[in-house]
C-alpha cells in the first residue's frame, strides 16, 4: 500500500473512532436525562438518584470514555506506524 493510501486510511479510522466515541457520549447523556426524572423517586446519598446520576454519573462516564478512545487511539497509531493491518 502506498503512503498516501495509509494515510487516508488512518485518518478514516481515526474520523470513525471519533465520530463513534461522540455519538455514544451523546446518546449517554440523552439516556440519562430521559431516565433521570423517573429515578428521582429514590435517593442516594440524601440526593434523588437521577440528579445524582446527571450530575456526577455523566462525567465518570465522559472521563471513561475519553481513557477508552485514547487507547482505541494509540492502537490505530501503533497499527500505522508498524505498517500492519490487524485488528
Amino acid at each position: 500500500m502506498t503512503e498516501p493510501e495509509e494515510i487516508d486510511r488512518h485518518q478514516r479510522q481515526t474520523l470513525i473512532l471519533g465520530a463513534a466515541s461522540l455519538v455514544g457520549v451523546i446518546l449517554v447523556v440523552i439516556g440519562t436525562m430521559l431516565v433521570a426524572p423517573m429515578l428521582n423517586r429514590f435517593g442516594f446519598l440524601h440526593f434523588p438518584l437521577g440528579f445524582y446520576l446527571a450530575a456526577q454519573g455523566l462525567l465518570i462516564a465522559i472521563v471513561v470514555a475519553a481513557f477508552l478512545f485514547v487507547k482505541h487511539q494509540d492502537r490505530l497509531d501503533l497499527r500505522r506506524e508498524e505498517g500492519e493491518e490487524t485488528p
